[in-house]
């Protein structure tokens, strides 16, 4: 008997159901979720042609499965959750689980198939990555491709076939569109990586926040801070055109000494722009970006922009609050990344790994924001993106963003501020079930499991500062010789744990696959790309931490990013807001942190308690 089955059958919640349909409940469900589970293994072990996922099947259990499908088809993709972990190969290749006969129509295939196949983040199939190491992580691809696997001198594993070079990845693999190349117009600086450019649809929103911009009083202080400084009295300055990202407005400044900027010249000087934060920011965000920026550029050598002037008030002669900023030159990398070479790729990431080194020697006792205080500079409460968004803006408990004096009440913190958002959410819905819903088990769960990712040593402090995130984004290069001419977009940086900050840049990690069979091959060299990539930060970061901080701190950073995997994908989940977890990296995390144990089992079980588990 299926131990599923059995597990849930002391605890069956019956859901109504309108006349005519079929009544389903708890039980059904998890039947269904085990049943999909092992099928789509079988299935991708064994390599067999997909007919209809969705026909009346031959089994009790494969029925509740086909059944339930064909009423969730149409609704979201997260109903229920789906394998996640990653699974040695059998000796020799099952059957599938369902009989595949010769009458089976196809009509359904492709949306059954995307649909069962999307939970699969982290099953490799039969050439598994082991996330727990990174030194080993694609261990299992090089015996499966014969390769030979040798250490470079810092302890990374790598094939002395493939030379350190990247697979192909078909365009086919790509789920969304890679960015367009930008035009040879737009691509001679970069304002703090805009993501948007003037003549957008989100430019009609901008305009009526214009419209409390004076802009000759704006004229008047850019005049006042650039011409004291300008030998040439003859120079003069005028506000030029609009740029923006997800938080700040920009508005380059033009003189009539410009000259267009040689982008073959690494040491162009990009100009100065104007910054103002969006209406939906809050002035103590904007404070605390000027002031982080300010701190990192005066106490390392990372390529930031130069703080030259600034308002923080909305009562001024401007009407908003701004700063005058240095622009930095360049282009976004987030625009050329996936057409970069291998060579290319590593010699960005060993500057990132370079910068990551400089900012882990900005060390402060308590983990929070940055702001002003009685003229010197003070670790606030954290500043979060999340605290303005639906169910945290109207969360009334006190003191949850810190700051805080160790990362294990930084975690609970986190969490719990999710769990208030979630209460208020689903107060807020008359749908919501008498059962826990996932998003609340979830929660409940990392709360009980945060401290088994907390690196006691660093667990009280020291703490550093860093931006939101190292994304694509926040970087601006010369295309030309691959130097990052600027680290962009703090908006909401802060001081946070030190492992927050010793892990590879976020684009290395993969939150979106797709695993239809057609796809399977080109998705799974685009993982073991993505592992290459986190090998080759790490092989730079010891490197750089070797230089600057000596041989034992560098192995030490090195052994973080060797085994943090886990650690980076929980952190990357409490820190998310809950209506847009991941269901998929939690039961990821789950089975990594319980290999022996059976994920449907637990989840019947967890879901039959009462609301506080």
């Amino acid at each position: 008997m299926d131990p599923t089955s059995s597990a849930v059958q002391r605890s069956r919640v019956t859901r109504s159901s309108k006349a005519g349909e079929v009544d389903y409940n708890t039980a059904d469900y998890l039947d269904a979720f085990s049943s999909i589970d092992r099928s789509i293994r079988d299935l991708i072990d064994g390599h067999q042609p997909v007919r209809s996922a969705c026909r009346e099947p031959r089994t009790a259990k494969v029925g509740h499965a086909s059944a339930l499908l064909s009423v969730k088809r149409s609704a979201s993709r997260t109903s229920f959750p789906s394998p996640l972990s990653p699974r040695k190969p059998p000796a020799t290749p099952p059957a599938p689980s369902r009989p595949v006969g010769d009458d089976d129509e196809g009509g359904d295939e492709a949306a059954a198939v995307a649909f069962l196949c999307s939970g699969l983040p982290h099953y490799e199939g039969p050439t598994p990555i082991y996330y727990s190491n990174l030194n080993t992580a694609l261990d299992a691809y090089y015996r499966a491709t014969r390769n030979h696997l040798r250490l470079d001198d810092f302890g990374t594993a790598f094939a002395s076939e493939d030379d350190g070079e990247e697979e192909h990845v078909p365009e086919a693999a790509w789920d969304i569109p890679r960015p367009p190349r930008p035009s040879t117009a737009t691509a001679a600086f970069s304002l703090l990586s805009p993501q948007t450019l003037a003549g957008s649809p989100r430019d009609a929103g901008l305009s009526t926040y214009e419209g409390w911009i004076d802009f000759e009083e704006l004229q008047a202080a850019v005049n006042a801070a650039l011409l004291t400084s300008d030998a040439d009295s003859s120079t003069t300055y005028s506000i030029g055109r609009r740029t923006e990202t997800d938080y700040m407005v920009f508005y380059a400044i033009e003189s009539n000494a410009s000259r267009p900027i040689d982008t073959t010249d690494d040491s162009a000087d990009g100009g100065w722009a104007v910054q103002i934060p969006k209406p939906s920011v809050p002035q103590d965000v904007f404070e605390s970006e000027v002031i982080s920026l300010a701190y990192v550029g005066e106490n390392t050598k990372l390529p930031v922009a130069q703080v030259l002037a600034y308002d923080f008030s909305s009562i001024n002669p401007v009407g908003v609050p701004y700063a005058i900023v240095s622009r930095m030159p360049g282009e976004s990398l987030a625009m050329h990344w996936h057409s970069l070479r291998s060579r290319q790729k590593r010699k960005v990431l060993d500057q990132i790994a370079d910068f990551i080194v400089q900012l882990s020697e900005l060390q402060f006792p308590l983990i929070g924001s940055l702001v002003a205080g009685d003229g010197e500079l003070v670790i606030g409460s954290l500043l979060d993106a999340r605290q303005s968004e639906p169910g945290y803006a109207q969360s009334t408990r006190l003191n949850s963003y810190g700051p805080f004096s160790s990362t294990s009440a930084y975690y609970r913190a986190m969490i719990t501020a999710s769990l208030d958002a979630l209460k208020v959410l689903e107060s807020a819905d008359d749908s919501s079930s008498s059962e826990p819903s996932l998003d609340q088990i979830e929660l409940e769960t990392y709360s009980l499991l945060a401290d088994r990712f907390v690196v006691s040593k660093y667990d009280n402090g020291p703490f550093v500062l860093m931006p939101e995130n190292f994304d694509l984004h926040h970087f601006v290069f010369d295309r030309r010789t691959c130097r990052l001419t600027g680290v962009v977009d703090w908006t909401y940086s802060s001081v946070r744990p030190f492992v927050t900050l010793i892990q590879p840049p976020s684009f290395t990690f993969d939150d979106t696959p797709r695993w239809e069979p057609h796809l399977l091959n080109a998705r799974m060299a685009y993982r073991r790309n993505l592992v290459r990539y986190r090998q080759w930060f790490m092989s730079g970061l010891q490197k750089r931490a070797w230089a600057a901080l000596g041989k034992e701190k560098s192995k030490e950073l090195a052994q973080l990013v060797c085994t943090g995997y886990w650690r980076y994908k929980f952190e990357s989940e409490i820190c998310e807001n809950v209506q847009y977890s991941n269901p998929w990296t939690f039961r990821a995390i789950w089975e990594h942190l319980h290999p022996n144990e059976e994920y449907a089992v637990w989840f019947a079980t967890a879901r039959s308690k009462s609301p506080t588990l």
